[in-house]
This record gives structure tokens, C-alpha cells and sequence, in this order.
């Protein structure tokens, strides 16, 4: 088509879906009708007219995300969260688009014209005249089937009957992209909870010693390399998982949901509680230190490198200033608990994944008091220390003897936990 559509150009006014397709172009009247049906009967609160109408557009136009987006509301609605999460994966699958760009093709064409989606449904005005010019002159208040299109090769806006035309969107737009990913997150966390498989977790027996702590070459809070003495103690093999904080605890604020990835986005109280209601307490730093080198002298407890083999960090697939070039393990952001290999002291995940939350208030010159048996850390303090590093963070961080700390209601989606006992 060499020129655009000719129909009156005025202003109108955004509601609600928008007939579009993600995957292929649709001018059949059945579709439109379909989905112009589904929206009338959404705004109006008919929702299982809604969902039955959505469902068969769905079944017509599987890759319309719109659609999907709106089914997997009215899932949701119903409770029905697997059928929801199945949609809203299907969305998040789908290229991200800047804008509102579409592809405009009339009906009975198939060469599609480039445009922006201004505005997607028409309304009457609320009461009389409205000289901004936002609306149709009309006396019902129900959607008029128009849309405002942008043109760009003529650098025009129209009105265009929405049963004249398809459009075609190249992506979703990131607005739409981030309200389905707090879709998921919702979602993925309510499946979670109704998972009731039980796991107990894992601990491993530490046989006490003693240990160089600190790092002479480090940076001033690591100095000066101390022997440190450490009794015998059991520690959690694995970071703690979504599963098994949200069995115990009720809640997940993992940003991120899976039950065998580990909890993130936990405060230092969240994680004492649950060590707390286990019969557990957090680890020392001393303790955290001793089992992160596992009996061994180097820079880390797999030698004097660590690679995408050894463990999760802000490798080249990280999208950080820090990531390292040429390294890749294999994840994006945190791994399932115990993907990589385990320390001498069967423990896994101590460098990297998620960073660990201690006991210990952090105090940059506490080392140099030069405690040697079982240091409990400073009696107080602004913040505590957070140890091992994580997916977002240098090979430096990942060194046992790296130390980091925030106040104890701080959250990030790079911070878990693991737990120890004394029995």
C-alpha cells in the first residue's frame, strides 16, 4: 500500500486489549469479533464470558500475546495458577519490542504499513463536548472499535475502524513484558507454596582445627592473616532453597522462583529466624571462613583459579561492568543449589551463586584484636557481614577471605544463606 488508510483523523482515548498478532497476521472478521467480544465482556466484569471468548481467540491466534496476557489474568482470577503460568511463559518467551511499533495491514492485504500504536479503543466522552478533541461524540459510554495509528512514512495520525485493519506487533512492548514478569513471579510463588513434597536439609559434620584467616594481600578489612582456631561444627551442604524456606518460613521474596534455586532477597532477620526455627543459628565469620577453604592454603579452595567450572559468577554472560571476558558457568543468574562440585569439605556453592549472610557485625579493624579461639565477632555494629560472593559479583568477591556487609533489613537478589549447628 503506498499510501495510508484514509480515514478522519481525530484524537481518541486508551482502554483496554488491543487486537494484535505476535506471529502472524489475521484479517478474519471471527478473530476480531472474537476479541472486541472479550473486551466488552472484560471491562464489564462478565469474566467467565471472558475467559470462554479469550480462550477460543487463543485457539485461533496463539501467538497474540495480548490475549494471552488477559487469559492468564482471568486465570488467576480463577485460581487455576497452572494454566496461568503456562500463558504467561508462552508471553515471556516471546522478543521484547520497544515502543508500541506494529505493522498495520488492511483488511484483505498482506503487505503490512510500519506505524505506532497511539491509542487502542475509542470511549464517548464522560458528559457533553470536550475541546481537547480526545473522544468521539457519542452518547453511550461503551468502547467504540477504533483505533489511533501513527503513520510513518506519511508522519500522520488516523482514526482506523478496528475491523478495517490488523496489526501486527514486532515484540511486546516492555511495559507489557515486566507487568507479565510480576504476573510470574506471583504466580510461580503461589505454585510454589501448594508444593507440598518435603525435604530435610542436608548438613554436613566439620571437623574443628585451625586456620590462616584473612588475607595480607587483600583489601584493609581482610588484614592482617591471623591464625584462628574452630571447634567442631555441622554445616548446611547446600545454600538454602526457595523449597525449603518456604516450607518453614511461609514466604518466599525470591526474585527469581524456583523451589531448588537458593532463597535470595532475604533479609539478616529472615535468615536467622529460619536458622532459629530449625534448631540452627547463622554461621560465624570464623566458621564460614574455615569450611569455605576446607583445608587448603590457596587463594581458593579449588587452587589459585576459579573458572565457570568451579562455581556462579559474573561471568561473560553477565550483563555487569565486572563480568569476566572469556569465563562461563553456564547461568545467567543463581544455579539450582549444588551444581557445581563440591569443597574438600563436601560443601557446595561456598564461592558464588548467592552471597551468605554471618552472624557477625562487621568492624574493618576487628582482625586486628587477633582473636584465635572460636572469635564470635564484634558484640555490635551497623551492619553484618555477608560472605562467598555471588552471580553478580568479580572473582575477587568469591574469595573466601573477601568480606562484604549490609544493615540487616537490606535485600538483594544476589544475597541467601546457609546455616550451621553445634550438635
Amino acid at each position: 500500500m503506498a499510501t495510508p488508510l484514509r480515514f478522519p483523523k481525530i484524537f481518541i482515548l486508551l482502554t483496554f486489549f488491543l487486537t494484535a498478532s505476535a506471529s502472524g497476521v489475521y484479517a478474519e472478521s471471527e478473530l476480531l469479533d472474537l476479541i472486541y467480544k472479550a473486551d466488552q465482556a472484560y471491562t464489564q466484569n462478565e469474566y467467565k464470558e471472558a475467559e470462554k471468548l479469550y480462550t477460543k481467540a487463543v485457539e485461533l491466534d496463539s501467538g497474540n500475546y495480548r490475549t494471552l496476557k488477559a487469559l492468564a489474568e482471568l486465570k488467576m482470577r480463577f485460581g487455576k495458577w497452572e494454566k496461568a503460568n503456562e500463558l504467561i511463559e508462552k508471553v515471556l518467551a516471546m522478543p521484547v519490542a520497544r515502543g508500541k511499533n506494529v505493522l498495520i495491514f488492511e483488511k484483505g492485504s498482506t503487505e503490512g504499513q510500519e506505524g505506532e500504536i497511539v491509542d487502542e479503543t475509542v470511549i464517548t466522552p464522560p458528559q457533553g463536548r470536550n475541546n481537547m478533541r480526545n473522544y468521539l461524540e457519542g452518547k453511550s459510554r461503551d468502547p467504540i472499535p477504533h483505533y489511533r495509528l501513527f503513520f510513518k512514512k506519511s508522519g500522520k495520525v488516523f482514526l482506523v475502524p478496528k475491523s478495517e485493519v490488523t496489526l501486527k506487533f514486532q515484540g511486546v512492548p516492555q511495559r507489557d513484558y515486566f507487568l507479565v514478569k510480576d504476573m510470574e513471579l506471583k504466580v510461580k510463588r503461589i505454585l510454589l507454596a501448594k508444593d507440598d513434597s518435603k525435604k530435610k536439609d542436608e548438613m554436613v559434620a566439620i571437623k574443628g582445627g585451625c586456620f590462616i584467616m584473612g588475607n595480607d594481600l587483600g583489601h584493609v578489612d581482610e588484614r592482617p592473616a591471623h591464625e584462628v582456631c574452630i571447634k567442631d561444627f555441622k554445616m548446611d551442604k547446600y545454600e538454602v532453597s526457595q523449597k525449603a524456606f518456604i516450607d518453614v518460613m511461609g514466604t518466599n521474596p525470591s526474585q527469581r522462583i524456583n523451589g531448588k534455586l537458593p532463597v535470595d532477597s532475604v533479609t539478616w532477620f529472615e535468615a536467622d529466624a529460619y536458622c532459629k526455627e530449625q534448631g540452627k543459628r547463622l554461621p560465624t565469620e570464623a566458621e564460614w571462613e574455615y569450611a569455605a577453604h576446607a583445608g587448603t592454603k590457596t587463594r581458593y579452595a579449588t587452587g589459585d583459579k576459579f573458572t565457570g567450572k568451579d562455581g556462579n559468577f559474573c561471568d561473560s554472560t553477565c550483563t555487569l561492568n565486572i563480568a569476566h571476558p572469556t569465563e562461563t558457568d553456564g547461568y545467567a543468574f543463581t544455579a539450582p543449589v549444588g551444581s557445581f562440585p563440591a569443597n574438600p569439605f563436601g560443601l557446595h556453592d561456598m564461592s558464588g551463586n548467592v552471597a551468605e549472610w554471618t552472624n557477625d557485625y562487621m568492624i574493618e579493624n576487628y582482625y586486628q584484636l587477633r582473636v584465635k579461639d572460636n572469635p564470635p565477632g564484634p558484640p555490635a555494629g551497623e551492619t553484618k557481614v555477608v560472605r562467598g560472593g555471588a552471580w553478580n559479583t568479580d572473582l575477587y568477591t568469591v574469595q573466601p577471605s573477601s568480606r562484604v556487609s549490609f544493615v540487616r533489613d537490606f535485600r538483594n537478589e544476589a544475597i541467601g544463606f546457609r546455616c550451621v549447628s553445634d550438635k
